[in-house]
Order: structure tokens, then sequence, then C-alpha cells
């Protein structure tokens, strides 16, 4: 296999990154893997984020967006002077001032890399859930409390009426009251 870089020489460095998803791969011959800064590695190291969004700046090089890219080299933050290259090459921000003066050209980068644009909150499906079962719960005791209410009112209207029921010697309407308070009081 020839080399993607030169297409000269044997291919025995195999290249491959994975960004949100979309995975690049490059076979490369051992001299353009150097010239690339390939070969010299070190694993051991933390990530280099030194042109962090180079990879994403790719995606708007094409010639539509030439004049924008060119518009953009040229300005500068007022407040610390950083340009736009020199955000996309070390993968930083000089202030928060940047924010407003690039806000064109980070605002697709940062939806790229985020999937928005600003903070979302950290509310997951486990979270989610659990305030779900928190309200169901405070719901169901509600009602709960809204039944044994009712209950409590109905009860004191059927004792009310038993005694009624006695007072004005209504001794057959007086059982069927007490029947019915009984069966109350055992459903509780």
């Amino acid at each position: 296999m020839l080399c993607d870089n030169c297409g000269k020489r044997e291919a025995n460095v195999r290249y491959s990154e994975n960004i949100n998803g979309k995975t690049k791969e490059l076979n490369l011959c051992e001299e353009c893997s150097k010239k690339l800064g390939i070969n010299n590695m070190n694993f051991s190291m933390p990530i280099d984020f030194s042109s962090f969004f180079g990879g994403f700046l790719e995606d708007f090089g094409t010639p539509e967006f030439m004049p924008l890219v060119k518009e953009m080299k040229a300005l500068k933050c007022k407040n610390c002077g950083f340009t736009f290259e020199e955000i996309a090459n070390t993968g930083k921000l000089g202030c928060e001032n940047c924010y407003t003066v690039f806000e064109e050209r980070l605002d697709p980068i940062i939806r790229k890399i985020q999937g928005a644009n600003h903070h979302v909150g950290r509310t997951g499906k486990m979270i989610d859930q659990k305030i779900e079962e928190k309200i169901g719960s405070e719901t169901v005791e509600k009602e709960k409390k809204v039944e044994n209410k009712k209950e409590r009112n109905k009860l004191e209207e059927l004792q009310n009426e038993l005694k009624q029921a006695i007072k004005e010697e209504r001794y057959e309407d007086a059982a069927k009251v007490r029947d019915e308070i009984k069966k109350i009081e055992k459903e509780k």
C-alpha cells in the first residue's frame, strides 16, 4: 500500500483519529509520518491541545468560506489582542470578550464540539427518573391524604347521622348507618 500523503513510498505507519464519532485514517510512509510529527508522538504525555480547533476549521476552509476566514484573521479582540488564528492554533481564547468578537466563527465550532452553544445542565436519565419518582410519590401521598380526609368526613357524617337516628328512635336506619361505619373502619 502506498503512502496517502506522498503516494510514492510504501506505507508502514497507520494513523487514525476519531473526533465526534467521525474516524479519519491515514496510511503513511515513515518519512511523511516524521514530517507530520506522527512518529515523534509521546503517548505517555497528556494530549496536546495546541491546535485543538485545527480539525474543526478544515470544514470551513472551502472557497465559499475563504473571504470569512481572511476577514476573521484580520479581526482582533480589542481587550486582549488575540486574533482568530491564534485562537485556532492554541485552542484557547484570550478573554471573555473574545466570545463576542469571534462569535460568528466560534458558534458553529462550539456547537460541533459540544452539541450546543450554551450550558443545558446536568440532568441525566437516572436523575430525571428519580425526580419523576419523587414527584410521583408526592402526588400519591397527597391523593392518599385527600382520600383519608374524605373518609374522615364521611365517617363523621355517618356518626352524626347515627346519633340523629337514635335520637329520633329510627332504630332500623341507625342499624344500617352503624353497619356502614363498621365497614369503613374495617377498610382502614
